[in-house]
């Protein structure tokens, strides 16, 4: 397969996939927005722990709906801040996915520690000194 073949296989993968991730978060949106139901969380709903992603479904829909950002940040303060820095990465790795097949060698360092201090927030906002990080219910 030659390297433009393989450009636009990359590329139509890329956008099949980002057009399928926003379908469905419209459809979540719409369930949110209709029965005020976001996506129920197994961990807490099991252990009464509050995960990473426990309040993002409110954080995104005040975000869209009422663009109240404090709000937002209470919902899932850390999300709130690294979505933003997530969605300006995101584009130049797009390019660089399509045009390689692969993503740029820091991205996997970033998202390592990424995943320390998701795993940080995770354990702060289920102890009571730190309860200001879990979500109102």
């Amino acid at each position: 397969m030659s390297t433009k073949e393989q450009i636009k296989k990359r590329l139509i993968m890329v956008i099949v996939l980002n057009v399928g991730a926003m379908i469905l978060g419209g459809l979540l949106y719409f369930m949110y927005d209709r029965t005020g139901e976001g996506v129920p969380c197994l961990i807490y709903k099991y252990t009464g722990f509050y995960c990473p992603g426990c309040g993002v479904t409110r954080m995104l829909y005040t975000l869209i709906h009422e663009h109240d950002i404090t709000r937002a940040f209470r919902y899932n303060a850390m999300l709130a801040v690294t979505l933003p820095v997530a969605a300006v990465l995101y584009i130049p790795q797009l390019v660089v996915f399509v045009r390689t097949g692969g993503l740029s060698d820091w991205l996997g360092t970033a998202a390592k520690i990424w995943g320390i201090m998701m795993i940080l927030f995770c354990v702060l906002r289920n102890i009571p000194a730190f309860e200001f990080l879990a979500p109102p219910m």
